[in-house]
């Protein structure tokens, strides 16, 4: 299949490009430097001269707590980039997948949010997604919309690492325990996105990593691997959200029910401690390596 991804030098595009070119698909990867989504006329130009069978959106505004204070640039990404790449990929008939999140939800619920739920994001980076969500829906009747929470992965700063440099160092961590989730490796995801596009099974899918936590237990997890060092030894302490006030409000609850994706595309998912394992080890070996 011919594949164009967007937002190619992202966490997600990084690790995205190289499954799918894997999977013996032709892959054109192109970073927001290359592609400016927000910019019609280049991205219809683009969509023209590459001609895919799909398009793959990972281009986005992500800075959850710095999007209160650009509410403009996260619409502009978020949701007219979006816009412009819905109306190109209606005009030439090339189907959509967009990468959304676990932030269209409030989290007021206790139990794993389904396709169906309806939407209700309390952040605006959560409403500037959802409203990249509602454009793809407006303008293509061929899309996936792929919900997702909790990203980390090799390419770009993310919770893991950051817990483990802090944790290496000796530093005392206080992390919240009221906010419950799934994380999701970015390699995983990719795996996931790479068996979805194959079913040609259009639709809105969630898709995580497998199992329920919160932040403390995440980052306590990820110190075991840590307190595995000779000399090293760190604190975890559990906190409130109120102990930690951020800019953006967070869902408390954004669990995400995966039980359509794992019946269109047939297998169970790994769990959350399984991908965190994996890319732990994966940092090992480069670790060592250089």
């Amino acid at each position: 299949m011919k594949l164009l991804i967007t937002g190619a030098g992202g966490m997600l595009g990084k690790a995205l490009a190289p499954c799918l070119v894997d999977r013996s698909h032709n892959v054109t990867a192109l970073s927001r430097e290359e592609l400016d989504i927000t910019n019609f006329d280049q991205l219809d130009k683009t969509l023209k001269t590459v001609a895919p069978d799909l398009v793959l959106h990972c281009a986005a505004y992500t800075k959850v707590d710095q999007a209160e204070s650009e509410a403009g640039l996260a619409y502009l990404i978020n949701g007219y980039g979006s816009e412009n790449l819905a109306v190109s990929a209606c005009n030439h008939n090339v189907p959509v997948l967009y990468v959304s999140t676990d932030y269209v939800f409030d989290g007021s619920k206790d139990h794993p949010y389904t396709t169906w739920d309806q939407t209700n994001p309390i952040s605006i980076y959560g409403k500037s997604k959802l409203a990249g969500e509602v454009s793809i829906q407006r303008h293509l009747k061929r899309f996936y919309i792929v919900r997702t929470s909790w990203l980390y992965g090799p390419h770009g700063k993310n919770f893991v690492d950051t817990i483990k440099g802090m944790a290496e160092e000796g530093k005392p961590l206080r992390v919240v325990a009221d906010q419950w989730g799934t994380p999701t490796c970015t390699l995983s995801l990719s795996e996931i996105i790479a068996d979805l596009i194959e079913t040609e099974r259009w639709g809105v899918y969630h898709a995580t990593d497998g199992g329920v936590t919160n932040w403390f237990e995440f980052a306590r997890e990820i110190v075991k691997d840590v307190k595995n060092l000779e000399g090293v030894s760190t604190s975890v302490t559990p906190i409130e959200t109120k102990d930690m006030p951020r800019p953006a409000t967070r869902p408390k609850y954004s669990v995400l029910d995966k039980t359509t994706l794992v019946q269109t595309i047939g297998r169970e998912l790994p769990t959350w401690q399984e991908s965190l394992d994996r890319y732990l080890k994966l940092k090992a070996v480069k670790t060592a390596v250089s």
